[in-house]
């Protein structure tokens, strides 16, 4: 039996995010792991998105991860993997297409002194994460559009939009993404209002405005914000958006 529906969008928590169709499972960022024959694809290299692959990896599978070489080399001394270009056609039947971006920073003044208090106040979730961290390569990372062969179009913009975000990347981005079916956005912590004002730019059909880093924020004992407020004024401005929270589901026909 073939799968009942267009496709169906999951957010499995942290930053991972499933897309099912009638075919290959693509997984974005797995933290769990994934099964045999999931699709991959690790948009960056923080220690929570490489975990499901990583954990694949350890108990002896050769998963499919489409991710930029730095990350494909690295994962190849980490233990065997099938790996694939960010970019071309997958089974002969989805197009991938990807394109960096430029994360904002690490830590801004006031979130550096967020992250030291939360360190002295948890310094074994701190030595955790460095351990985690530890050999992973910098890279920068990717926004990534499937095109499936119904020609549907399915784009995760990452946490790509945000106050810095260089106004030449956004032109490009949009030119060559915009009009998505399906677009994922992530909002990072205060990057609400970065979000409002470009998203309109890709001319999304179907808006899921999503959590990729309030699971993590909590565990470290850094604040967090939610979606509805942003959710409800991107439907003011006539776009069809929804919140994808984690344990969320969505399907098309």
């Amino acid at each position: 039996m073939s799968y009942p529906w267009r496709l169906r969008l999951t957010h499995q928590g942290h930053s991972a995010v499933t897309l099912e169709r009638d075919g290959r499972t693509f997984r974005f960022d797995p933290f769990d792991q994934p099964d045999e024959d999931d699709q991959i694809v690790l948009t960056w290299h923080e220690c929570e998105r490489a975990e499901g692959t990583l954990r694949a990896i350890r108990a002896g599978a050769n998963p499919r991860v489409i991710a930029v070489p730095k990350l494909r080399m690295w994962l190849h001394e980490a233990g065997e993997c099938l790996d694939s270009m960010p970019g071309g056609v997958i089974d002969k039947e989805v197009q991938v297409e990807a394109m960096e971006y430029q994360p904002i920073p690490y830590a801004t003044p006031i979130e550096f002194v967020r992250k030291t208090k939360a360190a002295l106040l948890s310094p074994l979730m701190a030595a955790k994460r460095l351990k985690g961290r530890a050999g992973l390569p910098e890279v920068n990372p990717m926004i990534v559009q499937l095109t499936l062969p119904d020609g549907g179009r399915f784009l995760h913009l990452n946490c790509s939009l945000h106050r810095d975000t260089p106004s030449d990347w956004l032109d490009k981005a949009a030119e060559r993404f915009g009009g998505a079916d399906w677009i994922v956005v992530g909002i990072d912590y205060g990057e609400d209002d970065a979000v409002l004002q470009r998203i309109g730019r890709f001319a999304p059909k179907h808006l899921l405005v999503t959590d990729l880093v309030n699971e993590t924020r909590t565990e470290i004992g850094l604040p967090v914000s939610i979606l509805t407020p942003t959710v409800d004024a991107l439907c003011d401005q006539g776009l069809d958006a929804v919140p994808f929270v984690a344990g969320a589901s969505y399907r098309y026909e």
